[in-house]
Parts: C-alpha cells; structure tokens; sequence
C-alpha cells in the first residue's frame, strides 16, 4: 500500500516525497510512498519476501487510507500521472495497487485489498479480493464489487471492530477504547448479504494501538465478542439467535475462567480479579518472542536473509508446545459453542 508507510519511508528516504521521520503517533497519517518505478520496485520485493513468512492462498496488500496532499504538490508525481495517464491524482494508489496486486499473483496468490482500492479509479486485476470496512459506503460497495466481479470479505467498522467499546460512552467497560459502540449483540447480528457479490467470510478488527493493558485487556476485548463474530461467520443465515448464544456462553464460562480467559462479563466486569488478571498477563504469551540482532541490523533483505530468518521462526515455534495447546484448547472450546447450531465441528 503506499499510504500507511510512514516506517518504510522513515528507513528509506528515497522512497518517499518528502523527508520522514519514525512517527510518534498512529493512525492515517500523511506521508505517502513517493510515485516511481523505484518504490513500486521495492513493494514488488517485499511482497516476495515476507510471502515465503505467510502460509497461505492469500496475501493482503493494503490500499487503505491513502493521503494524496504529497502528491498533489509534487511534480515527480504530476509527471507519474502523465505517464500512466491518470486524470486523478488517487490513480496514483491504483497504479500502485495494481503493481502489488500482480506481485502476489506472480506467487501464485490472491491479493485482497481494503475496500478503498475499488475507488481511486483505476480498475482493480481481476481475482482481488475487497474486505468492506466502511459501513457508510453501505450496499454502493457491495454493488460495485459485484459489478467488477470481485469476492468480498464483511468486516464493517460498526459490526467488527472489537476496539469499540462495549457500552455505551464505555460507561461500564473496564477499559479505555477508540470510541464508538460495539456490544456482543451487534457483533452477532453482522450481515452476510453481498447483494449480488460473491461473500467469502467475514473478520474481525482489534488494533493493538488501543490496547496498552497487555493480555488482559486483550482478552476483555476479543471475548464474548469473538465468539459472536465466530458463531455470525461460520452460520451464516442458519445461526440459531443471539439468546441462544446467550444462553450457551453463560454456560461455557466456569471452562473460560479455568482456561484463565479474561472476558468480559454481562455486568462489563473483567472475569479475573485484577491481581489474577495481571497475573496471567505475566504468564501467557501471544505470538513469537523476536531478539534484536546487535551485530546485524534490521534491513531489506534477500533470499539468503530470509531462509535465515525462516530457520529461526520454525526453531522458536518448536520449543512453543504449550502455546500451540492453548490454541488447540480455544478452537475445541468454540467447537463447543457452536454444538446445536448448523455447522458441524
């Protein structure tokens, strides 16, 4: 993507319009990739490499929130747009969206891309997939993606972005958030109706930008509401109702407390106390622990580089069995959540 960037630019100036600096706050920021055969060059590489990291048919390429003030100053890009005959400067993004869009298909992968990248007027390669984000682009989005034959993914910002709160104002959450709405029914009731679009799934949000309180707040966040999304998705139009849900998740909460899950409970309350709550926070681990290499500094790699770091990842996993079991521990859990509704285990 080039917006969302600001990293890259900061590491490679050249890359950029402007000079960038690491930046100190998050969000949408202003600070694009600067329009050439060089950047689009780099993007093609990345791509390349951090795929062979990535098991799996699809590849995610961005597209979101692109700024187009450094654009609109620049005559290297100005110059872009000639070349490629753009009348608009957000051509600029779907130029290089289609660049990054057929690097990943030259893997042999499907691209997907944020619904943004149907609209900057440059059509999108045949096979992409869109996630729909915007609830305020409404049935227009799904209609255009069914018009340029594009499979879609439903993730809504006001269906499935679980860094809302949970009440209203967060009168009654437990901890801070982006803002917004979002409670465990609402999340149940996402709509899988693509209007015409071909609908692959639907996902779920939770930046880590809104989470500073580790684990715990984590858990807070992503559960009972996970669960919701979980039992919307894999149901579809034949989920069973949100009291029955209901009914089910009351049930399964003693096994969640045993398996040490903070979720937040019906009266908002976080299901550990605080001290055993931030005692988990001290004993779980999410993902992979990454050490920083004094004597080689992190940097654009190759292939050698990359098989090197491959290596390493496969050797820390290995010595993660634990982890690996909790993960088996929460699938069979909501395998269990789902007993009764029609999909089978």
């Amino acid at each position: 993507s080039p917006g969302h960037i600001q990293a890259v630019l900061a590491a490679y100036p050249e890359l950029g319009n402007v000079g960038a600096k690491v930046a100190t706050q998050f969000g949408a920021l202003e600070h694009t990739m600067k329009p050439s055969e060089t950047s689009m060059h780099f993007i093609s590489d990345v791509i390349g490499e951090t795929a062979q990291l990535v098991d799996s048919g699809y590849f995610h390429v961005g597209g979101d929130e692109v700024a187009t003030q450094q654009w609109s100053r620049s005559t290297v890009a100005r110059d872009f747009m000639a070349s490629h005959r753009l009348r608009r400067v957000e051509g600029i993004a779907g130029v290089m969206m289609q660049n990054a869009i057929n690097a990943v298909k030259h893997l042999g992968r499907r691209a997907v891309v944020w619904d943004e990248a149907m609209h900057n007027g440059v059509p999108l390669p045949p096979g992409t997939v869109v996630m729909l984000w915007r609830p305020e682009m409404g049935v227009n989005n799904l209609a255009k993606a069914a018009q340029q034959g594009h499979a879609v993914v439903m993730c809504p910002q006001d269906r499935s972005y679980l860094d809302q709160f949970q009440s209203p104002h967060g009168d009654h959450d437990a901890f801070g958030a982006i803002g917004g709405f979002l409670n465990t029914r609402k999340v149940y009731e996402l709509d899988f109706n693509g209007h015409g679009a071909k609908v692959l799934g639907g996902q779920g949000q939770l930046w880590s930008e809104y989470i500073s309180g580790g684990v715990r707040e984590l858990d807070y966040k992503a559960w009972p509401r996970g669960a919701a999304l979980a039992e919307a998705t894999w149901s579809g139009r034949h989920r069973p109702g949100f009291g029955d849900f209901q009914r089910r998740l009351e049930l399964l909460q003693p096994e969640l407390r045993r398996m040490q899950v903070n979720f937040r409970d019906a009266d908002g309350q976080q299901a550990l106390s605080t001290a055993k709550a931030i005692e988990v926070h001290r004993e779980r681990h999410i993902g992979l622990q990454v050490r920083r290499n004094k004597a080689r500094p992190v940097r654009h790699t190759r292939h050698g580089d990359t098989q090197a770091l491959l290596a390493h990842v496969r050797r820390v996993a290995s010595t993660n069995a634990a982890d690996a079991s909790k993960r088996h521990g929460a699938v069979a859990l909501l395998q269990r959540l789902l007993k009764g509704t029609a999909i089978s285990s």
